[in-house]
């Protein structure tokens, strides 16, 4: 799945054609995915593994235990836990679970993640 979402954005980028790449903006396209998606288990009353997912302040500080890896690793979508989570056909470490029955992120989404990572994660 991440070599497929990988091969997704190279071949978006380079279908380009020196063409300026608009900045993915985290409050009108991340934030909606993640209130969408994460907030009822990663925001408000219940923070599951202390990911708190409500505002892009709260999300980049969060850790992955053990190692307290960060969540996201600005410009390297493929070292980020967001994106790795959201991503992996690995159904016991997938999220949002599948006990949520919210079903896998759709690759468009999945990928809109990757984009905004491999841009530096701007809080734009």
């Amino acid at each position: 799945m991440r070599l497929f979402c990988a091969v997704l954005i190279a071949a978006a980028l380079i279908g380009c054609g020196g063409k300026k790449v608009e900045p993915v903006s985290y409050a009108a396209k991340i934030q909606p995915i993640l209130n969408t998606r994460c907030i009822a288990c990663h925001g408000g009353d219940r923070v599951e593994g202390k990911i708190v997912l409500t505002s892009y302040d709260a999300m980049m500080a969060s850790r992955i235990l053990p190692g307290k890896k960060p969540l996201v690793i600005p410009g390297d979508y493929m070292k980020s836990w967001l994106f790795i989570l959201s991503s992996t056909s690995q159904a016991h470490y997938r999220m949002p679970p599948d006990t949520s029955g919210q079903g896998l992120l759709p690759k468009d989404e999945v990928a809109l993640i990757a984009e905004w990572i491999t841009q530096g994660a701007l809080n734009n």
